[in-house]
């Protein structure tokens, strides 16, 4: 089945490449030389001597010269080392002067005979060359660059399908159960991210609530962050607290030798009581706010998530009213940069916060949190992937 294909590209390449190349050098060196168009054709049967000698020289010294010049590995396909490009410079001006010797020994005889004709075998032979490289190469340049096109458009439908299922893996953005309402949103910096949020139903009418941030970006991050979520989905257990669930995760990670990446993690547990049990993991401390407005923060927990096999987490506990809210972040959203690089930082997120924010809805505080620092960046590129997790307690439904 693969020889008809292969027959054709060097029937192109041998025969047909070759038989039309001399049409347009014909038409050059009858120009060249002033003569009249009836001339055209010894022209161009001239022409078909130095096309077809040129290509065979070209073919031979890419099967058999250019695979030992060129260093192993070097991506030919990119970009031309400079040996092949001399190479095949060399083949063509022997090519040249090989087909000079057989015109001058069979249909033009004597057309070389003095040291004037030499001379102008050899500028013939280099402008001859020259055109027949850039042509070859400019048809190659052109092949590559419909390929590049190619290549990134099929990439960047495979990113646009990989950033549907990344969406798809993370919960609803609003969400609401016994006792609690959220908001949640997760904007990679890249076409996806290395973020993540997550609601966890566990017994006893309790509540998980997480938000993850990997080390890193793109897909490799992206990778890590949906594995990560996996474990930790599978370790949300029983009666344990944060800090264990923490450790566990941390473990399992460890386990798995990922060098040089880590996870920070924020993980809360809320009770239909308001009882809130909250660790963080190396992450930035989450805020609390007061249905009074008051904003505090929560920052007990321990090291990130991966790298260090015995790593210990604290516990945090916060007896919530009716109305209070906490608000998780990655510090995508602290380190967002304006345009003249100054960052987003605490005090703006903070100032977002307390800004009457005790008496909007979660989702009205995502939205606050996400405009202000687009706002902020007014167009500057993100450098991170920004996720917000917003959370508010409604008072236990048992005594309501």
């Amino acid at each position: 089945m693969r020889l008809v294909p292969r027959r054709s590209r060097y029937l192109w390449r041998l025969l047909i490449r070759p038989t039309l190349f001399a049409i347009p050098f014909a038409l050059f060196f009858c120009f060249l030389q002033g003569s009249a168009f009836d001339k055209l054709g010894d022209y161009y049967v001239a022409s078909l001597f130095f096309s077809f000698a040129i290509t065979l020289a070209i073919e031979a010294t890419s099967r058999w010269v250019v695979p030992r010049l060129v260093p192993p590995g070097h991506p030919q396909s990119v970009q031309a080392h400079p040996l092949q490009i001399a190479s095949y410079a060399v083949a063509a001006m022997l090519g040249s002067v090989a087909a000079a010797i057989i015109l001058n020994f069979t249909i033009a005889p004597d057309t070389f005979g003095t040291g004037r004709d030499i001379v102008m075998l050899l500028v013939f032979s280099a402008i001859f060359t020259g055109l027949f490289l850039g042509v070859i190469y400019a048809t190659r340049m052109r092949r590559l660059f419909v390929q590049r096109i190619r290549e990134e458009t099929r990439e960047e439908d495979e990113m646009r399908t990989a950033a549907e299922f990344q969406q798809a893996l993370l919960p609803p953005r609003i969400r609401a159960g016994r006792g609690y309402a959220a908001a949640g949103a997760s904007i990679p910096c890249r076409t996806i991210g290395g973020d993540f949020f997550e609601y966890f139903d566990l017994p006893d009418e309790r509540v998980g609530f997480a938000l993850g941030d990997v080390a890193g970006k793109g897909p490799s991050a992206a990778l890590l962050a949906a594995m990560v979520q996996g474990i930790f989905t599978t370790h949300v257990e029983g009666d344990d607290g944060p800090a264990t669930t923490l450790s566990r995760v941390n473990q399992a990670l460890y386990r798995r030798g990922i060098e040089a990446r880590f996870v920070t993690i924020a993980y809360m547990v809320l009770t239909p009581d308001g009882r809130l049990v909250s660790c963080s993991a190396g992450h930035n401390p989450a805020y609390l706010i007061g249905g009074d407005g008051v904003v505090r923060r929560l920052e007990k927990g321990g090291l990130m998530v991966g790298p260090f096999e015995d790593a210990t987490y604290e516990e945090e506990v916060v007896a919530l009213r009716s109305g209070d809210t906490l608000v998780l972040y990655s510090d995508g959203v602290t380190d967002a940069e304006s345009p003249s690089g100054e960052q987003f930082g605490e005090e703006r997120l903070y100032t977002v916060l307390a800004d009457r924010g005790a008496g909007r809805t979660p989702k009205e505080i995502l939205d606050r949190v996400l405009d202000a620092t687009t706002s902020f960046a007014a167009g500057h590129p993100p450098a991170d992937d920004i996720t917000v997790l917003v959370v508010r307690y409604l008072g236990n439904p048992s005594t309501s």
